[in-house]
Protein backbone atom coordinates (compact mmCIF):
# COMPACT_ATOMS: atom_id res chain seq x y z
CA UNK A 1 0.00 0.00 0.00
CA UNK A 2 1.13 3.82 -0.50
CA UNK A 3 2.55 5.42 1.97
CA UNK A 4 1.33 8.95 1.64
CA UNK A 5 -1.54 10.40 -0.20
CA UNK A 6 0.33 13.39 -1.14
CA UNK A 7 0.17 13.67 -4.85
CA UNK A 8 -1.61 10.88 -5.34
CA UNK A 9 -4.70 11.28 -7.92
CA UNK A 10 -8.11 11.47 -5.66
CA UNK A 11 -11.34 9.53 -6.19
CA UNK A 12 -14.71 10.90 -6.87
CA UNK A 13 -16.78 13.57 -5.19
CA UNK A 14 -18.07 12.95 -1.78
CA UNK A 15 -20.38 14.96 0.41
CA UNK A 16 -21.04 14.81 4.63
CA UNK A 17 -23.78 16.85 5.91
CA UNK A 18 -22.74 20.34 6.92
CA UNK A 19 -26.10 20.82 8.72
CA UNK A 20 -29.69 19.11 8.34
CA UNK A 21 -30.30 20.88 4.94
CA UNK A 22 -27.12 21.11 3.20
CA UNK A 23 -24.31 18.29 2.01
CA UNK A 24 -20.98 19.52 1.49
CA UNK A 25 -19.19 17.90 -1.28
CA UNK A 26 -15.41 17.38 -2.32
CA UNK A 27 -12.88 14.99 -3.25
CA UNK A 28 -10.70 13.25 -0.74
CA UNK A 29 -7.48 11.63 -0.35
CA UNK A 30 -7.71 8.27 -0.73
CA UNK A 31 -7.75 7.48 2.73
CA UNK A 32 -8.14 3.55 2.18
CA UNK A 33 -4.35 3.81 0.31
CA UNK A 34 -2.79 4.32 3.78
CA UNK A 35 -1.77 1.35 5.72
CA UNK A 36 -3.26 1.73 9.45
CA UNK A 37 -6.44 3.24 8.27
CA UNK A 38 -9.29 1.00 7.74
CA UNK A 39 -12.53 0.81 5.53
CA UNK A 40 -14.61 1.09 8.86
CA UNK A 41 -12.57 4.11 9.90
CA UNK A 42 -13.61 5.61 6.50
CA UNK A 43 -17.23 4.80 6.95
CA UNK A 44 -16.75 6.72 10.40
CA UNK A 45 -16.72 9.89 8.82
CA UNK A 46 -19.98 9.74 7.05
CA UNK A 47 -18.74 10.47 4.08
CA UNK A 48 -21.34 9.44 0.83
CA UNK A 49 -21.60 9.02 -2.83
CA UNK A 50 -23.84 11.62 -4.83
CA UNK A 51 -26.33 8.60 -5.29
CA UNK A 52 -26.62 8.39 -1.49
CA UNK A 53 -27.72 12.13 -0.58
CA UNK A 54 -30.93 12.36 0.88
CA UNK A 55 -33.69 13.58 -1.15
CA UNK A 56 -34.18 17.35 -1.52
CA UNK A 57 -31.02 18.23 0.55
CA UNK A 58 -28.94 21.24 -0.74
CA UNK A 59 -25.84 20.23 -2.33
CA UNK A 60 -22.87 22.61 -2.52
CA UNK A 61 -19.25 22.61 -3.84
CA UNK A 62 -16.42 24.18 -3.17
CA UNK A 63 -17.94 26.70 -1.05
CA UNK A 64 -15.64 29.16 1.15
CA UNK A 65 -18.47 28.68 4.09
CA UNK A 66 -20.31 26.72 5.44
CA UNK A 67 -17.37 24.01 6.28
CA UNK A 68 -18.07 20.92 7.79
CA UNK A 69 -15.84 20.32 10.55
CA UNK A 70 -12.44 18.56 9.94
CA UNK A 71 -10.67 15.51 11.65
CA UNK A 72 -7.37 14.01 11.72
CA UNK A 73 -5.83 10.74 12.47
CA UNK A 74 -2.87 9.38 13.43
CA UNK A 75 -1.30 6.72 11.70
CA UNK A 76 -1.19 3.59 13.92
CA UNK A 77 1.94 1.63 12.99
CA UNK A 78 3.35 4.32 10.67
CA UNK A 79 7.27 3.84 10.41
CA UNK A 80 9.94 7.11 9.58
CA UNK A 81 9.45 7.44 6.25
CA UNK A 82 5.63 7.33 6.00
CA UNK A 83 2.67 9.56 6.09
CA UNK A 84 2.67 9.95 10.07
CA UNK A 85 -1.30 11.66 9.91
CA UNK A 86 -3.67 12.12 7.60
CA UNK A 87 -6.97 14.87 7.61
CA UNK A 88 -10.57 15.05 6.16
CA UNK A 89 -13.99 16.54 6.40
CA UNK A 90 -16.37 14.87 8.71
CA UNK A 91 -20.23 14.91 8.84
CA UNK A 92 -21.33 17.17 11.99
CA UNK A 93 -23.65 14.33 12.99
CA UNK A 94 -20.87 12.05 13.05
CA UNK A 95 -18.16 13.71 14.82
CA UNK A 96 -18.70 11.25 17.69
CA UNK A 97 -18.80 8.31 15.81
CA UNK A 98 -15.60 9.60 14.38
CA UNK A 99 -14.14 10.31 17.65
CA UNK A 100 -14.50 6.25 18.49
CA UNK A 101 -12.85 5.60 15.81
CA UNK A 102 -9.83 7.43 16.41
CA UNK A 103 -10.33 10.87 14.40
CA UNK A 104 -9.57 13.61 16.41
CA UNK A 105 -11.62 17.06 15.87
CA UNK A 106 -9.11 19.63 15.17
CA UNK A 107 -11.29 22.22 13.10
CA UNK A 108 -14.98 22.99 13.96
CA UNK A 109 -17.81 23.84 11.36
CA UNK A 110 -17.89 26.93 9.89
CA UNK A 111 -21.03 28.87 9.02
CA UNK A 112 -21.45 31.89 6.82
CA UNK A 113 -20.74 35.28 7.98
CA UNK A 114 -23.24 37.82 7.00
CA UNK A 115 -22.60 42.13 6.97
CA UNK A 116 -25.84 43.70 8.00
CA UNK A 117 -26.68 47.55 6.18
CA UNK A 118 -25.03 50.08 7.77
CA UNK A 119 -24.58 53.81 7.19
CA UNK A 120 -21.40 53.62 8.80
CA UNK A 121 -20.28 51.27 6.18
CA UNK A 122 -20.61 51.76 2.32
CA UNK A 123 -21.06 47.58 1.69
CA UNK A 124 -23.71 44.75 3.04
CA UNK A 125 -23.96 41.27 2.43
CA UNK A 126 -26.98 40.69 -0.76
CA UNK A 127 -28.78 37.55 -0.90
CA UNK A 128 -29.85 36.17 -4.22
CA UNK A 129 -32.41 32.74 -3.54
CA UNK A 130 -31.74 29.96 -5.98
CA UNK A 131 -34.56 27.14 -7.21
CA UNK A 132 -32.71 24.50 -5.03
CA UNK A 133 -33.21 26.66 -2.15
CA UNK A 134 -30.23 28.52 -1.33
CA UNK A 135 -29.44 31.26 -0.07
CA UNK A 136 -26.52 32.47 -1.74
CA UNK A 137 -24.46 35.45 -0.27
CA UNK A 138 -22.14 37.74 -1.86
CA UNK A 139 -20.95 40.93 -1.08
CA UNK A 140 -22.59 44.21 -2.38
CA UNK A 141 -22.02 47.85 -2.25
CA UNK A 142 -24.61 49.15 -0.25
CA UNK A 143 -25.54 52.05 -2.91
CA UNK A 144 -25.77 49.21 -5.65
CA UNK A 145 -28.10 47.17 -3.51
CA UNK A 146 -30.64 49.77 -2.60
CA UNK A 147 -30.48 51.39 -6.39
CA UNK A 148 -31.13 47.67 -7.90
CA UNK A 149 -31.81 44.60 -5.09
CA UNK A 150 -35.07 44.95 -5.91
CA UNK A 151 -35.50 45.01 -9.13
CA UNK A 152 -32.84 41.40 -8.93
CA UNK A 153 -34.85 39.74 -5.97
CA UNK A 154 -32.24 40.36 -3.87
CA UNK A 155 -32.61 40.58 -0.35
CA UNK A 156 -30.36 41.97 3.25
CA UNK A 157 -29.11 39.77 6.62
CA UNK A 158 -31.93 41.41 8.03
CA UNK A 159 -34.51 38.65 6.47
CA UNK A 160 -32.37 36.13 7.76
CA UNK A 161 -35.14 35.35 10.91
CA UNK A 162 -34.64 31.83 11.46
CA UNK A 163 -31.99 29.14 11.78
CA UNK A 164 -34.05 26.83 8.79
CA UNK A 165 -32.96 29.79 7.04
CA UNK A 166 -29.38 30.21 8.32
CA UNK A 167 -28.65 26.40 7.48
CA UNK A 168 -29.37 27.19 3.93
CA UNK A 169 -26.77 29.92 3.40
CA UNK A 170 -23.59 29.67 1.06
CA UNK A 171 -20.86 31.57 0.18
CA UNK A 172 -18.03 31.64 -2.33
CA UNK A 173 -19.03 28.10 -4.10
CA UNK A 174 -18.93 27.02 -7.04
CA UNK A 175 -22.22 25.18 -6.92
CA UNK A 176 -24.86 26.80 -6.28
CA UNK A 177 -23.63 29.57 -8.73
CA UNK A 178 -26.35 32.46 -9.08
CA UNK A 179 -27.24 33.73 -12.58
CA UNK A 180 -25.59 37.13 -13.91
CA UNK A 181 -27.48 39.91 -15.35
CA UNK A 182 -26.05 43.33 -16.53
CA UNK A 183 -27.96 46.28 -17.00
CA UNK A 184 -26.78 49.76 -19.31
CA UNK A 185 -27.16 52.65 -17.18
CA UNK A 186 -28.21 56.42 -18.52
CA UNK A 187 -24.42 57.46 -17.57
CA UNK A 188 -23.13 55.14 -20.21
CA UNK A 189 -21.77 52.59 -17.63
CA UNK A 190 -22.81 48.98 -16.94
CA UNK A 191 -24.07 47.69 -13.72
CA UNK A 192 -23.58 44.16 -12.99
CA UNK A 193 -24.64 41.55 -10.44
CA UNK A 194 -26.32 38.00 -9.55
CA UNK A 195 -30.05 38.15 -9.39
CA UNK A 196 -32.43 35.52 -8.03
CA UNK A 197 -33.62 32.95 -9.60
CA UNK A 198 -37.65 33.82 -9.68
CA UNK A 199 -36.49 37.64 -10.83
CA UNK A 200 -34.98 36.35 -14.42
CA UNK A 201 -38.06 37.31 -16.22
CA UNK A 202 -38.72 40.39 -14.53
CA UNK A 203 -35.04 41.74 -14.65
CA UNK A 204 -35.30 41.13 -18.44
CA UNK A 205 -38.03 42.88 -18.56
CA UNK A 206 -36.65 45.59 -16.67
CA UNK A 207 -33.77 46.27 -19.49
CA UNK A 208 -31.15 43.47 -17.46
CA UNK A 209 -29.27 41.48 -20.30
CA UNK A 210 -29.15 37.76 -18.93
CA UNK A 211 -25.68 37.28 -18.57
CA UNK A 212 -26.22 33.86 -17.61
CA UNK A 213 -28.49 31.36 -15.52
CA UNK A 214 -28.20 29.75 -11.59
CA UNK A 215 -25.52 26.46 -11.74
CA UNK A 216 -27.19 24.19 -9.16
CA UNK A 217 -27.73 20.63 -8.49
CA UNK A 218 -30.96 19.09 -8.43
CA UNK A 219 -31.86 16.37 -6.00
CA UNK A 220 -35.04 14.21 -5.95
CA UNK A 221 -37.67 15.70 -4.05
CA UNK A 222 -38.35 13.92 -0.89
CA UNK A 223 -41.07 10.81 -2.34
CA UNK A 224 -40.02 11.36 -5.53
Amino acid sequence: MSSYTRGKKRPNLVFVLVNDAMYFGFKPKDLSSLTGVSTSDVTALGHVAASAVVAGKIMIIGAQAPKPPRVTKKISGATVGQQQTVSTYCAYPSITTAQAAGWNLTKSRRGVSLRASSAARGSLTAIATLSDGSLYCFPMNKADFEAYGTELGLTGSATITSETERKKLVSGSSTPYPGRASKLLENGSTFSSFFSTTKQGDAAQAGYDIVSEERVIVTAAAGG
